[in-house]
């Protein structure tokens, strides 16, 4: 008896549809870690009366997988870590704060392009975002975390409350990813 082959059904993605999907699940898990972890109103960051590290200048009501804190205005609070921020170049800090009210900051990966091209850190578990401070050097001057002030010349501090705006608008390129990526 001669047969013919039989095709089953597909039961099993291909590999490139599988690896979409792990990236849009990752992708989907980092935005919503990041919004667990965020703060319920304006902590305020700014330049500290030490002026190479960070305050809160209001009290804020902050979340930690679900769970509300409170934290006071704080101030010379943060102390920026990390390596030089070399010439013509950006970096960014995650300003954290864990639910015994203990600062942290989490270092990105610096762009010698702009502020946008700065890798955003992972919002680290068990800590709220209160802010993100963004550094930028010119060309002839240097930035030392915890040493060189903020206000310093050649170097220009600019302040985010809460999470910063690219992790925001990562919903939409969630969105945007899963329209064009998709076959």
């Amino acid at each position: 008896m001669s047969g013919t082959a039989v095709t089953p059904l597909q039961t099993q993605l291909d590999n490139s549809e599988s690896d979409y999907i792990r990236q849009c699940v990752n992708k989907l898990v980092a935005w919503m870690d990041a919004v667990e972890n965020s703060v319920a109103g304006k902590a305020s960051v700014a330049t500290a009366t030490t002026t190479s590290q960070v305050k809160t200048t209001n009290q804020v009501d902050f979340f930690i997988n679900g769970s509300v804190f409170r934290k006071a205005a704080t101030d010379n609070f943060w102390t920026l870590t990390g390596a030089t921020v070399a010439i013509s170049s950006w970096q960014k800090w995650l300003l954290c704060v864990d639910s015994a009210g203990a600062a942290t900051v989490v270092i990105g990966t610096p762009s010698t392009v702009s502020a946008a091209a700065v890798g955003l850190p992972a919002v680290p578990a068990g800590k709220s975002v209160f802010g993100v401070l963004t550094v930028a050097t010119d060309a002839s001057h240097t930035f030392v975390p915890g040493t060189t002030l903020l206000g310093a010349a050649g170097i220009t501090a600019t302040f985010v409350d809460g999470l910063d705006p690219l992790y925001l608008s990562s919903a939409g390129a969630f969105a945007a990813f899963l329209v064009s990526s998709h076959k």
